[in-house]
Formats: C-alpha cells, structure tokens, sequence
C-alpha cells in the first residue's frame, strides 16, 4: 500500500503539471516559461517519495534525475542563493531547502507552506524556489530504527558518526566555529557534481545529514560555501538569525 507523503506528493505533481499544462495554452514567452518549470516540478513531486519496493539502483537513478530536474529549475530561474536548510514548523510537516535569487548578505526568507514550490511576491518577483532536500526519502528510511533518537546538541556529532556506521560515508566530522559550524564528509568515490551546485542542492547523503542537523538544532541552517579535496566535501554552515530575518521581512 502507497503511503501518505507518496500519495500527497502525486496529487501536488498531478495539479502541478496540470497547470503547468494550462498556462501553455496561452504561450506567451513568460507563460511558456512558467508552464515548463511547473511541469518539470510536478515530475520531480510525482518520484519525488518512491515505493519501498522499488529496486536500490532503480531508486537511484530516479534520486538522480530528481537532482536534474532541481538543477535545471535553479539554471532557468538564474538562482544564485546558496540552499538554506529549513526545519519542520506548523506550516511545514516535512524539512524544506529554500533557495533564493542571489547570495545578497540581506535574507529575507518568504512564509513558505507545504503547497509552496515557486515563490513570487504580489508584484511578480521572484523570491526563489522551496523544495523537499534530496536526502529527505534516505533519512526517513534510516531513522526507521530509532538509530536517531534521542538527539540532542550535545550528542550531535557523536550520533552523525552512524551515518559512518552504516557504510554511508566513510568519514564525517561536525565543529563548531566562531561564526558557525564545519561539517566535513568523506565519501567512499570521489565527487563529480558541480560545486554550485552542492552549494545550492546537495546529494541525497549530504543533504540528509544536513537535514539530520537542521532537526536537531531546529534552526534555518544555511550552505555559506563548500569545499573539495577528493573524496571529501567541507560545508560551512551557518544559522540565519531570526532577529535578521525580522528586520528584512519590515521591507
């Protein structure tokens, strides 16, 4: 039997690409453009949650065009914001990456709902995309035996290491810095995805780590930068101040 967050994500692929569908019966160039991102999205909602019976490689491959699809929305919009990570709220039921138009120091972070993929203020600007992490489905699978629970600041890293534990990655450490924190993963391949990229939509295990850390600090994590060296990826993390936040919501 499908489960709910599977059936829900093909009812909102299903609408998506069903107004994507009507906003190309009036093709306009900003309509053809809507109507594509909207079709495209509701592709990435429909195999966004796939079945448990599912084949591992055959889920792989749809994680993997699930990223494409993300990739492709981030390069048609011009989306230069790194991903900031945010936690499950009363409005969220599930952790989300909010990916703005550019890197400006001043965030200013929409009220995003569950419902909420393409993000426009009243006049028509874009205010970015809010899109499931692509780890979300990996880190529900693993917390299914309570591995997890019990997570606190102060265990945090020591309980990361079971990502290491599971054969997942192959070294993980999380520090805190003056002005956030480093989380440095090694995997057990090398990493062949465009950085930018990583910046702005991680890999289904980085992004589940990331999402696991979001939980637990229960705060809008955002990517300041990444690194490489090999096998290895450092992110510099960062928590968007609520009081910031506040002040750029009075614009």
């Amino acid at each position: 039997m499908l489960n709910e967050s599977y059936i829900r994500a093909r009812i909102i692929g299903i609408m998506l690409i069903i107004i994507g569908a009507i906003f190309l019966t009036n093709p306009t160039a900003l309509n053809i453009k809507i109507g594509f991102i909207l079709i495209l999205l509701g592709i990435f909602m429909i195999f966004m949650i796939t079945e448990k019976s599912i084949p591992k490689k055959i889920s792989d491959v749809q994680v993997e065009g699930n990223m494409d699809t993300v990739n492709k929305i981030i390069k048609e919009f011009d989306l230069e914001g790194n991903a900031i990570f945010l936690p499950r709220t009363g409005a969220l039921t599930d952790e989300r990456i909010f990916i703005p138009p550019n890197k400006s120091g001043v965030l200013k972070i929409p009220n995003i709902k569950d419902n909420n993929i393409i993000l426009t203020s009243e006049d028509g600007k874009n205010l970015g995309i809010s899109v499931p992490p692509a780890g979300l489905k990996l880190l529900k699978e693993i917390e299914k035996d309570n591995a997890f629970k019990n997570m606190t600041i102060d265990n945090l890293e020591e309980k990361l290491q079971l990502f290491v534990g599971m054969n997942l990655v192959k070294s993980i450490s999380f520090k805190k810095q003056q002005y956030g924190w480093v989380l440095e993963i090694e995997k057990h391949v090398s990493y062949d995805n465009d950085q930018k990229f990583h910046n702005q939509y991680p890999c289904p295990i980085c992004s589940a780590i990331i999402t696991m850390i979001t939980r637990v600090l229960n705060e809008k994590i955002r990517i300041y930068n990444t690194t490489y060296n090999g096998r290895k990826i450092t992110f510099h993390l960062n928590i968007i101040k609520k009081k910031v936040e506040s002040e750029n919501n009075k614009c």
